[in-house]
């Protein structure tokens, strides 16, 4: 397959940032909230996507075509009839596969995605948190004649911007849960939410080449043109007697002629679209250890401000910096967390590997 597990070797994600992902222990809360998997939910969809529903029965309109097309053949035998009507099965069951394919990958980035909306709010009411510690704070320092009104509003305003915050994460988490339901065909207020997973970054080898080679043999366009090329020559290949108007066999020659560029065109994007992705997937893996030391550092740095904030030897503006500081770094390290196992998930589906609750054949 050209993908190998890295023997030995596991990136654990910083304590601190970990810390904001839950396990839950069952499926569902007391509230009565399904909490579902993955792969729960990406049954789910399957079951309700009018889409696949709608590619289904395609196929089974192309089976019918199919058997048609076989039974004229015993009054009226044409070769070119017969073998369109297969291609057109074969498309369609190709398609339906494509659908399937595609709504996995959209469960998956829509779960993603929900889970990062509540890890980042988790992240907001930690900053309002710290800042309602160093509000009291510098309210018993202005007390004890060891601060200026000056810091009190400074703190206060801290607390304010961070409750502006805490409510746009609530917001972002609820749009982003409605888009879940949503791909999932249920209603949007339904009370299921993803289960969260504890996200760890494992590094994975893949052989970039092998892969491209296999994507532009198996991706769905590619074999959907391939069979619309062979019927195509076969139509030439019938055109060309004494008996067909030339102009029939020049159309049959324009038509193969066109499909062999359009063969050429996809697959030079393909080409392009798994560079790109798998580009994106190894610098977000880069990214990731660089972003684990900064949050540790950031987070030491806060340790460090408050005490020195509460012993009168940095200024309130000293401490709010170490505090944007902390939030700043946990947010971009769960950002790059979640953008990994999105641009490692877009590589798989752009070089026609298996996703989620698929196997390969």
């Amino acid at each position: 397959m050209g993908v190998n597990l890295m023997q030995g070797r596991r990136w654990l994600t910083f304590g601190l940032v970990m810390a904001l992902v839950v396990l839950f222990s069952g499926i569902a809360a007391a509230d009565g909230t399904k909490y579902v998997t993955l792969e729960e939910a990406e049954t789910i969809a399957f079951e309700n996507s009018v889409t696949l529903e709608l590619a289904r029965l395609a196929v089974e309109e192309a089976e019918f075509q199919y058997k048609q097309a076989e039974a004229a053949m015993i009054m009226k035998p044409s070769p070119v009839m017969l073998m369109q009507a297969e291609m057109g099965l074969d498309v369609a069951r190709q398609k339906y596969l494509t659908a399937r394919d595609e709504l996995a990958m959209e469960v998956r980035s829509d779960y993603f995605n929900a889970l990062r909306t509540q890890n980042l709010l988790k992240i907001a009411e930690e900053g309002l948190e710290s800042a309602l510690r160093h509000e009291k704070v510098a309210e018993k320092k202005l007390a004890a004649g060891t601060a200026t009104r000056l810091d009190v509003i400074k703190a206060s305003r801290s607390v304010l911007s961070s409750q502006a915050s805490v409510s746009q994460a609530n917001h972002g988490l609820e749009l982003t849960q409605m888009k879940f339901r949503q791909t999932l065909g249920i209603d949007l207020d339904a009370a299921i939410l993803p289960k969260e997973i504890a996200l760890e970054v494992e590094p994975v080898e893949v052989n970039l080449d092998e892969d491209m080679a296999y994507a532009l043999a198996n991706r769905d366009e590619i074999k959907q043109l391939q069979l619309a090329i062979e019927v195509a020559e076969k139509n030439v290949e019938l055109s060309d007697n004494d008996y067909t108007p030339a102009l029939t066999l020049r159309q049959a020659e324009l038509n193969l002629a066109k499909l062999k560029r359009q063969l050429e065109q996809v697959r030079q994007g393909l080409a392009l679209q798994i560079k790109q992705s798998h580009s994106a997937w190894k610098e977000a893996e880069e990214r990731i250890p660089v972003l684990q030391k900064g949050v540790e550092e950031a987070t030491e740095m806060m340790r460090l401000s408050e005490l020195s904030y509460e012993a009168d030897m940095i200024t309130s503006n000293d401490l709010e910096d170490a505090q944007i500081g902390v939030l700043a770094a946990k947010n971009e390290l769960i950002n790059a967390i979640f953008d990994y196992n999105l641009a490692k998930t877009r590589y798989f589906h752009a070089v026609a590997r298996p996703l989620a609750g698929h196997k390969e054949q």
